[in-house]
């Protein structure tokens, strides 16, 4: 094997350097060739599905470092949004006080100089978080009076609302006033408890 390596060097030492540069050509070539087909053609998909791969991970990170950047502002707004929303739940009766608001409007009813005709509070009606307490109304008196009564229960230290007002003039008297509307407060709502076992399973 050796003495056949020495006689072809030999021959090549024989030939001209045309000959010699082209032998060296080829052998390169040769080389190049078996790199590619036995090292970097197995290995040209992996590193292709690495690129993408990589690609992906940049955009990710991208994404994460602008929601990094913003995260102090959200905290800020959900700190005003919960001071907002307690400030908010504080003017909510609680359930003990329903019906001492309910005698407060009531009261503010005579304090207006207004007759009552209907004073009947209604049934709860519940919402997601909250409970709406309406009590449908109908009071007798002047414009002032049923001026004097929404600034009055516009002043009680918990929300109350009037809904669906409707004026008449009562008994044909262009001064009196005959007012049908719906006064609503609202209480929050305790948190629901969290379901486990049976349950749990039957609402999923």
């Amino acid at each position: 094997m050796i003495s056949a390596l020495q006689n072809i060097v030999s021959t090549i030492n024989e030939q001209t350097n045309q000959v010699k540069i082209g032998v060296l050509v080829f052998l390169v070539a040769v080389i190049s060739l078996g790199y590619w087909y036995f090292y970097y053609s197995p290995k040209s998909d992996d590193i292709e599905r690495a690129g993408v791969r990589l690609t992906q991970v940049g955009k990710q990170v991208s994404e994460y470092e602008a929601i990094a950047r913003e995260l102090p502002k959200f905290e800020a707004e959900n700190k005003r949004l919960k001071k907002e929303f307690e400030l908010v739940a504080s003017k909510l009766p609680k359930e003990k006080e329903i019906p001492a608001l309910i005698d407060s409007v009531y009261a503010d009813i005579s304090a207006s100089n207004l007759d009552s005709i209907i004073f009947a509070p209604k049934p709860q009606v519940t919402k997601e978080i909250y409970a709406e307490i309406p009590i449908e109304m109908q009071v007798v008196g002047t414009y002032y009076n049923l001026a004097d009564f929404f600034d009055r229960i516009s002043r009680l230290p918990r929300i109350v609302n009037v809904r669906n007002l409707n004026l008449e003039r009562g008994d044909g008297r262009s001064r009196i006033l005959d007012a049908n509307f719906s006064v609503v407060t609202f209480r929050l709502l305790p948190p629901a408890p969290p379901q486990t076992g049976k349950n749990a399973k039957k609402k999923k």
